[in-house]
């Protein structure tokens, strides 16, 4: 492996170290973040009603073609029970509004109860928890905004609280205010249940379009399978339970009472007719017994057999037509009565039709879900209204379809009659007693077989009627799961713990993310040749003396760390020179200039610190002495010689200071004065380091003017006080060269900025 693959292998977890370092050092606000958030969870499940599921499963058949139970049976040529029925549509059905509306009006839902735990909690009572009950004679739409309240006052007497005012009244005594009219009576559990109960009101209406929108779920166990799962979410799972149970029997009831319908009016119409036919069918009997007892008739020559058999063969066929024919006038008579408008139409009793068929089937349907709609509602509604008109429609539809098929029978019974004709004209030659006697024949076998039909046809009614059986089979019955649907502890508790952890961790985040201060040296890894010279920490000492013969402080161990570094980084070259700047003002300069010369200062060596922030000097008031004529005059002419301007530094004997002098007018231009070069080269004989206090680069080009005269650069760049954006004028400076031997060093790191570090032994935070 090369060195500069090692390098980046090594820097891998230093980068991984450095990114998690944030969260690791503030690992307390994770913990008091989990601890809260758990804490809130258990105070919210504490209180939280929990939710239970209720399921059912039901089996319904699929009669796409409408068959239904009669398919291959006596009652199959009927066509009185063929309807469509499919899974999807009895989904619907079921979970209809007008459906729950009536199992909630049934189960008395309108009223819920509740009483108080605690302090914050409260439980429903439902069925044989009830203390009380209370029957509802009247409301208002004002009632379903209160809360009443019933106190147990004796066993005879209870006390009503409605908001500020209070009542008492007997249990049973009907109870009349202007926005309800109620009645209390003791319930199951009067000995022992609450003395204090609260009670709401809840619109049935409103509720019952809840659980049609989604409360109720009505779902297929499997795509296009005939068994369907009911689902029902209750707080209360014995409310759940009765309110499946009567969705099911109720759902199967009013199959059944809609199967039964069509029957029950075919039996009427039936025997109505029945009663008709016996009247004509005994009277032609006792005309053919008169007629033979008048008359001494004897049967009729054989010779005369084979056109009696033609003429009864047609005979018997024109008595068929006539029979059909018969049924469509009948019908078209039930259907043009008045009083019958908005009653279902009888069977067709045969005939086959499929249009007729499917417009009565219809017709019935409709009239049905008027009917049923008529049990809730006014003639007024629009969905009655509409009905209305669709029956209306329906009726003109079939009366057009029933003359059209009575034109057929009547074409058909025409042909049959020329046939009959033709070997009734044979006949005729027989003796007039026997033709007499055939005619009275022929009327009353035709009369004996409508008889008949309309006899069997009656039967066959009777047993569908009692063979009706309910369309949904119950599979699982309603049952509910003990263990809450919602809340889930377990899974509470975890979302609580992962959003008490996630919350700080993002806070933090979010904050790094908008931070533009530096605050890590991972930031120079962008920067081309960027070196780190060294680190120092925040100064806790007053003053900017922060290193003195003898001390172990923190701030002088590091800057004795940055003076090995010097000469650890440059062996073969003399640091003689040394330019000490930043971008901006506060970054530090001034501070670590004087620190740094006498760190240098305690090896004997002589250092001399030049004040060139020739526009907002501050180093010889920083380090408490006085200024003089210096840097300024000497460039400007004005003083030759520098030995009365450099001034010793009191505290140490190898450090000395030059001061800017006055502030000059063109400070820019005056470090471009040929008198520079003298300047450097007469002090560089003297003195073994010079340290240039210079100006930010950020601001002026003052220290790029000095660039030429130094061995050695150090650029300043403090913990979260440096924007990021500035550090685009340390990588400009790197890349064209601006300064020599240009080495980062990054001051004020504080415990919060930076990770513990530590060298030689030594630990710093």
């Amino acid at each position: 492996m090369d060195i500069t693959n090692a390098h980046k292998a090594t820097n891998r977890p230093a980068d991984f170290k450095s990114k998690m370092a944030p969260y690791a050092k503030r690992w307390y606000v994770f913990l008091l973040s989990l601890i809260i958030s758990v804490a809130i969870m258990w105070l919210y499940l504490g209180y939280a009603t929990p939710q239970y599921r209720i399921t059912s499963t039901l089996l319904i058949p699929d009669d796409k073609k409408g068959d239904g139970i009669l398919k291959a049976t006596a009652f199959s040529d009927l066509n009185m029970f063929q309807e469509t029925k499919t899974v999807d549509n009895e989904m619907e059905v079921i979970r209809s509004k007008d459906l729950i509306y009536g199992v909630l009006k049934k189960l008395n839902l309108g009223v819920s109860y509740f009483y108080n735990e605690g302090s914050f909690k409260t439980k429903e009572l439902y069925g044989e928890e009830l203390p009380v009950k209370v029957d509802v004679i009247r409301l208002f739409r004002t009632a379903y905004l209160k809360e009443l309240q019933l106190e147990k006052l004796t066993d005879s007497t209870f006390v009503l609280h409605d908001g500020l005012a209070q009542w008492t009244y007997k249990y049973g005594q009907e109870i009349r205010h202007a926005d309800y009219t109620l009645r209390v009576t003791q319930g199951p559990a009067f000995l022992y249940g609450p003395r204090l109960l609260t009670v709401k009101f809840n619109n049935l209406s409103v509720m019952a379009a809840a659980y049609s929108a989604g409360g109720l779920m009505v779902n297929p166990v499997i795509k296009e399978s005939n068994t369907i799962i009911l689902t029902l979410i209750d707080p209360v799972p014995a409310r759940g339970l009765d309110i499946l149970s009567n969705i099911i029997s109720i759902y199967n009831a009013e199959n059944v009472q809609k199967k039964n319908t069509t029957a029950v009016n075919t039996i009427m119409f039936i025997d109505n007719r029945l009663k008709s036919m016996e009247q004509e069918l005994s009277y032609a009997e006792g005309d053919i017994e008169n007629y033979k007892k008048q008359n001494s008739a004897e049967e009729a020559s054989s010779g005369a057999q084979i056109n009696l058999a033609k003429t009864a063969e047609y005979n018997q066929m024109l008595g068929e037509s006539n029979t059909q024919l018969s049924i469509v006038k009948s019908i078209e008579a039930y259907l043009g009565n008045t009083n019958n408008q908005y009653n279902a139409v009888p069977s067709t009793m045969g005939l086959t039709d499929p249009v007729l068929n499917n417009l009565i089937t219809r017709f019935n349907d409709l009239q049905l879900e008027r009917n049923r709609l008529l049990r809730n509602a006014n003639l007024s509604n629009p969905l009655v209204q509409n009905l209305s008109d669709q029956i209306s429609s329906l009726r003109v539809n079939i009366q057009e379809n029933l003359a059209n098929i009575k034109k057929g029978f009547t074409i058909q019974r025409n042909l049959l009659a020329r046939n009959y004709a033709r070997y009734d004209s044979k006949v005729r030659s027989v003796p007039s007693l026997e033709r007499g006697l055939l005619q009275r024949g022929r009327e009353q076998g035709v009369k004996t077989a409508l008889y008949q039909y309309l006899l069997q046809k009656r039967e066959e009614t009777a047993l569908s009627l009692s063979a009706t059986i309910p369309s949904a089979q119950i599979v699982d019955k309603p049952s509910f799961d003990p263990v809450p649907k919602y809340p889930r502890k377990q899974l509470m508790y975890l979302c609580s713990s992962i959003f008490g952890l996630l919350v700080p961790a993002m806070f933090i985040f979010t904050r790094q993310q908008f931070n533009i201060k530096v605050k890590n040296p991972a930031v120079l890894k962008e920067i081309t040749g960027a070196r780190i010279l060294g680190e120092l920490t925040h100064n806790d000492v007053k003053g900017q003396i922060a290193v003195q013969h003898g001390s172990k402080t923190m701030i002088s161990e590091l800057f004795r760390y940055i003076r090995t570094n010097l000469d650890a980084i440059n062996k073969y070259s003399h640091n003689k020179v040394m330019l000490v700047t930043s971008c901006m003002q506060g970054e530090g300069k001034t501070f670590v200039s004087i620190n740094l010369a006498l760190t240098l200062a305690l090896l004997d060596k002589k250092v001399l610190i030049m004040e060139f922030d020739l526009r907002k000097p501050d180093l010889l008031k920083k380090m408490g002495m006085s200024q003089r004529p210096g840097i300024a005059e000497f460039l400007q002419g004005d003083i030759v010689h520098l030995a009365d301007s450099i001034q010793p530094y009191p505290k140490n004997s190898s450090l000395y200071v030059l001061g800017c002098g006055s502030l000059p007018k063109n400070p820019a231009e005056l470090l471009m004065s040929p008198r520079m070069d003298d300047l450097f080269n007469g002090l560089k004989e003297q003195f073994d380091y010079i340290i240039l206090d210079t100006s930010p680069v950020g601001h002026v080009a003052d220290a790029f003017s000095l660039a030429r005269y130094t061995d050695l650069s150090i650029y300043l760049v403090r913990y979260n006080y440096t924007n990021i954006g500035q550090l685009e004028i340390l990588k400009d400076i790197y890349e064209n060269e601006r300064f020599k031997n240009l080495m980062v060093v990054f001051n004020d790191a504080k415990k919060e900025n930076r990770p513990a570090y530590g060298y030689a032994g030594y630990g710093y935070a």
